[in-house]
């Protein structure tokens, strides 16, 4: 059975051996799950891991339904003695929401209308990780570095985009631990490109994409924050911006693993002071399985579009 991951240029072949179970995966369909992982680091220090469920289904040729789900965070900074990873609300709700995609990657999200700020930016930052410059991938088959344009969560941006392609019996995962691919792969099911509306094309060997964005030299750049700042005693105590400077992503494909991460600088202000406080941040998005589900598409709430 064929599943969509990413419209227009990638999807997976699911084995099913039950007949029965192949009406129901033809009717309802598959839902994506990727695991998310973020690390703050702020002036050298970590100041929290966050991880997250990221469930996507197709909803149409060119639209994924999303949502997140089972968030959990922990805390290394003083004042708190959490040791493992327990439920947080400071992330992004478990509200639906519409990711658009069109030749080039991801076009516009829909969102309800009235998502906090934080939340959305949260969450274009983690679905541009999708966003992977497809016409480009298909017109260069093997490794070339060229200069584009692409949309990123401060605007639309110049970015070097290097395409790698390496062929099965040439590959080599020594350098695995540099673009964060070195993973246990899954056998559940095979991943492949599709080029609009050619045929499914396995992937052989690995297929790399990565991205720098020198994020100072953007136009009409806009201002990005992730979370918000709270007191000792949990109330809020206003929005932390993060004024960013450089971002890198890095995409790995294999026949059963797909991975993306993205690096990113810059420093952190609040609306009322210049806080100075540099911040690294590393976000991961790994895909790890693909079940069938049989629940209807959930409706959106006051729906909105808003551009990456």
């Amino acid at each position: 059975m064929l599943v969509t991951i990413i419209p227009f240029f990638l999807a997976a072949q699911v084995a099913v051996d039950d007949p029965s179970r192949q009406s129901e995966w033809a009717m309802y369909g598959g839902e994506c799950t990727y695991e998310v992982f973020i690390i703050s680091v702020i002036d050298n220090y970590l100041y929290a891991s966050i991880k997250s469920d990221f469930k996507c289904r197709l909803k149409a040729e060119d639209t994924l339904s999303c949502r997140f789900q089972n968030k959990r965070i922990r805390h290394t900074y003083p004042l708190k003695n959490e040791t493992g990873f327990v439920p947080t609300i400071r992330f992004v709700g478990g509200e639906p929401f519409e990711i658009h995609f069109n030749l080039s990657g991801v076009q516009y999200l829909v969102v309800h209308k009235t998502i906090p700020k934080w939340q959305l930016d949260m969450i274009k930052v983690i679905v541009s990780q999708l966003n992977d410059n497809f016409e480009t991938a298909r017109r260069y088959p093997q490794i070339i570095e060229i200069p584009a344009r692409g949309n990123s969560t401060v605007g639309e941006c110049e970015v070097n985009v290097t395409l790698g392609r390496t062929d099965k019996k040439h590959d080599d995962d020594d350098d695995d631990e540099e673009d964060g691919s070195g993973m246990k792969e899954s056998e559940d099911f095979e991943l492949g490109f599709v080029w609009m509306h050619d045929n499914f094309a396995q992937t052989n060997g690995k297929f790399r994409i990565k991205k720098i964005q020198q994020l100072k030299g953007c136009p009409q750049r806009t201002i990005y924050f992730f979370f918000r700042k709270r007191k000792d005693d949990g109330r809020s105590d206003g929005a932390l911006y993060i004024d960013m400077i450089y971002s890198t992503n890095y995409i790995t494909i294999t026949k059963n693993h797909f991975m993306s991460r993205m690096e990113m600088t810059g420093v952190m202000n609040t609306a009322i002071e210049t806080q100075g406080m540099q911040l690294k941040q590393m976000i991961d998005l790994k895909l790890r399985r693909i079940d069938l589900t049989r629940d209807s598409l959930p409706e959106i709430r006051n729906p909105t579009s808003i551009s990456l």
